[in-house]
């Protein structure tokens, strides 16, 4: 492994940069973490408060320290439209989940592929994970077409413990 989990990178792609959540971006991360449209298809409790966003953001920062989550924001001309976040990072067994969300007016523009092209090319480069999981609802068909676009396979004998309406597909990276 090469990434040392002292600093959050900045990832660039052709049009976004993927950077670490500060104190400033509590408005944005509220927004993310609070609006029904974004989160119709995500089962976690939606930030209520600005005082949760930047719980939200002080819980990230320790969750990076302990080297178990690595949490961006994605941003376009200058301006934040979503996230994206590697979790349950398990530096030994080579294992993280991956989650992301996009404001609906930035959807289906090709920003989520550059962002998860991003994201693999530094999971195997940086972190030498092997393997990538990502649990979503069975009626998000864009978050699932994504997710084939890139050879996640569907996991079928699986289950999520969570979210009955979860479906758990996995990237093997060689």
């Amino acid at each position: 492994m090469t990434y040392n989990f002292q600093e959050i990178p900045i990832l660039q792609t052709n049009r976004i940069t993927l950077r670490e959540a500060t104190l400033e971006d509590i408005n944005s991360v509220f927004e993310l973490r609070s609006s029904q449209e974004i989160n119709k298809f995500v089962g976690t409790k939606k930030t209520k408060t600005l005082t949760e966003a930047e719980e939200f953001i002080l819980d990230c920062k320790n969750l990076f320290k302990e080297e178990k989550r690595i949490f961006w924001l994605i941003e376009f001309k200058n301006k934040v439209i979503g996230s994206v976040v590697l979790h349950k990072i398990d530096v030994a067994m080579h294992y993280a989940e991956i989650g992301y969300k996009l404001k609906p007016e930035y959807q289906q523009k090709g920003i989520m592929t550059e962002v998860l092209e991003g994201v693999i090319a530094f999971s195997k480069t940086s972190l030498n994970l092997k393997v990538i999981e990502a649990y979503t609802h069975k009626n998000n068909l864009a978050s699932i077409a994504l997710l084939k676009k890139f050879n996640f396979k569907f996991q079928a004998d699986r289950k999520c413990n969570t979210y009955d309406f979860n479906r758990i597909y996995k990237l093997e990276i060689n």
